[in-house]
């Protein structure tokens, strides 16, 4: 696993940070997996960033946990207000060895992930799981759908251009949690996949904002040619979000895997 092509900054991790535990909360039943499983369990957190996917989990994990933090900015890995736990300057490359010297009831998580890697990572990730037979909880994959509204005209050719984008360099991008969901049940693992999605309204327009931003800017990025389209439709989308008319859900998947 290299690190991102843009490195992810802690403002993103942070504004986003509301949304992305409101959506987790729609499949806490996933959690129920952990009810009586023994104490301590050793949690591998795969891009840590700046811990949130500790702060959502620790506390609703309902045993003691003692984390290993995985990230390859070491900026991130070593910001104010982490939890306690042990740091890798690394991703899943490392995963294997790191998993390997410490026996014991582990999980393996990371939140917002999968997305970002390739199918060769993936298959990874999955051997891995097979191989210690570990439990896994992967959150806030994104799935590919974003439904806005009021619609509008240029909607669909924006949401397909941004999904060529996440899909560059051999990644399966919004079908990542589906691959990855695959090659775990190929392997004799059992999956069971939730909907998280955001459900975003005019109480988070900054996150709102941000997100149609980086989704114009991606979408141009990958076809140029629609750059009057993307803009268009930007200005549009703005206009609708100052209203507060605008709502917006964007599709994500969490993702229970165990032997």
């Amino acid at each position: 696993m290299t690190g991102p092509e843009r490195p992810i900054a802690a403002a993103w991790l942070a504004l986003r940070r509301s949304a992305d535990s409101a959506a987790r909360d729609r499949a806490g039943w996933l959690l129920d997996e952990f009810a009586t499983a023994p104490g301590p369990l050793i949690v591998f957190d795969i891009g840590a960033g700046t811990g949130a996917n500790q702060a959502y989990l620790q506390p609703r994990l309902g045993i003691e946990s003692r984390w290993v933090l995985l990230d390859h900015d070491v900026d991130l890995l070593n910001a104010p207000g982490q939890g306690d736990a042990e740091r890798v300057l690394g991703g899943i490359e490392q995963l294997d060895e790191l998993v390997a010297a410490r026996p014991g009831e582990r999980l393996i998580t990371c939140s917002a992930l999968l997305d970002l890697l390739t199918v060769d990572e993936l298959d990874t990730l999955a051997a891995v799981l097979a191989r210690h037979r570990s439990r896994a909880l992967f959150s806030l994959t994104v799935d590919g759908t974003l439904e806005l509204q009021p619609g509008h005209r240029f909607d669909a050719d924006v949401a397909a251009a941004f999904n060529e984008h996440q899909s560059r360099g051999g990644r399966p991008g919004p079908a990542a949690a589906d691959h990855l969901a695959s090659r775990c049940r190929q392997l004799g693992l059992n999956v069971r996949q939730a909907e998280t999605p955001w459900l975003l309204d005019g109480d988070s327009a900054a996150l709102i904002e941000r997100l149609l931003t980086e989704r114009a800017d991606a979408a141009v990025e990958q076809r140029p040619d629609l750059a009057t389209v993307v803009g268009s439709w930007l200005a549009d989308r703005r206009r609708s979000l100052s209203t507060g008319s605008l709502t917006v859900r964007v599709g994500h998947a969490d993702l229970l895997i165990t032997p």
